[in-house]
């Protein structure tokens, strides 16, 4: 049996050169064709673990993105390059930069809703063919996921060093380290060493009865991430509030969603901003969080304000879900219900 893959290559560090000489060697730069004939080239990609033959295609785009010039406006173009070929592959594979890497599994999950075929996203903390780059080893390692995952757990996953991840679930944790993504509010997929082992305690999504791929681009909309820091001024709210074309406000703020209720001025803001049709959710600044506004009064006061429960979404993915339901058309009441649910495995239900 032969398992059909479907590579897209956007950019990002897995496939840049060093431009220059002199000084500017060391600069790194997208250099169009190079990882395309790089990948077409390794041997080892013809094969699974188990001994299928894999056959693949490689679309690379042009020009190549570096992954912090994306936007809601990419997410769309990859998801209805996945649409296009969905019935032609097995499984898909992205190659993306890894500074917005979480950002888009996360919506590559909400706006390709319900795959029944694996969604593999990775890149590389050094260029592919620089001494000690990981690059080699996180395509090698995307290709048997995207050939064997299990269908149960089949879904839109980030792949990198030793993790398996639920896109929605991760989030960059360190810039230098191999094993750059974490999901530290959610269990691992699986786990990449000489052999790749999935997690059968993983609870498989329950995906809608047809695939659906959202098409259309929130790029004329806009949703601000905010933070919440000791001397947190409420004309920050308000000011962002003036924007017409704001549709919502990812707030992270303190333990379990708690901010500064004893600021009238803060909770009247954010009262304002709802008013105004501004969606605002709230998540958690610890990595290791869940919002839960009824543990403290304070949490609860946001709650009054206005303000919804992210739960125990990343910021990556609240963002994500946020430009997916606005694309959707959806008025700001819809989206308050439907932030509120999971969608594709992104929060607790």
């Amino acid at each position: 049996m032969t398992k059909n893959i479907c590579v897209i290559y956007t950019g990002g560090t897995i496939g840049m050169r060093a431009a220059g000489s002199g000084d500017e060697s060391e600069s790194l730069a997208p250099a169009a064709g190079f990882l395309s004939h790089q990948i077409e080239n390794m041997s080892e990609l013809k094969q699974s673990s188990a001994g299928e033959k894999i056959d693949f295609a490689l679309i690379e785009y042009a020009p190549l993105l570096d992954s912090s010039d994306m936007t809601p406006k990419s997410w769309v173009k990859i998801a209805t390059d996945i649409e296009k070929r969905y019935h032609e592959f097995d499984g898909f594979i992205v190659l993306h930069g890894t500074d917005t890497l979480a950002y888009t599994a996360s919506a590559l999950s909400f706006f390709v809703e319900g795959s029944r075929k694996p969604i593999v996203v990775t890149g590389s903390q050094l260029p592919f063919g620089v001494p000690r780059s990981d690059a080699r080893n996180n395509i090698v390692s995307a290709f048997q996921v995207a050939a064997e995952m299990p269908p149960e757990l089949a879904q839109v996953c980030v792949v990198f060093g030793s993790r398996i991840l639920r896109g929605n679930r991760c989030t960059k944790v360190s810039a230098i380290a191999y094993d750059a993504f974490n999901s530290p509010r959610y269990p691992l997929l699986g786990t990449v060493g000489i052999d790749i082992n999935y997690n059968e305690n993983c609870e498989p999504l329950t995906p809608p009865a047809e695939m659906r791929v959202q098409t259309q681009s929130p790029d004329n909309e806009t949703i601000a991430v905010v933070r919440i820091f000791p001397g947190f001024s409420h004309e920050i709210i308000r000011s962002l509030s003036t924007n017409p074309k704001l549709k919502g406000i990812v707030l992270e703020a303190y333990g379990t969603g708690n901010g500064p209720s004893g600021d009238a001025q803060f909770l009247s803001a954010i009262t304002a901003a709802r008013a105004k049709g501004i969606v605002i959710v709230v998540v958690a600044q610890p990595l290791e969080g869940i919002v839960q506004f009824d543990n403290y009064a304070v949490g609860s006061a946001l709650r009054q304000a206005g303000a919804v429960s992210g739960k125990d979404m990343t910021t990556e993915a609240a963002l994500a879900k946020l430009y997916y339901l606005i694309s959707l058309g959806l008025g700001a009441k819809q989206i308050e219900e439907r932030i509120r649910l999971p969608i594709s495995g992104e929060m607790v239900d």
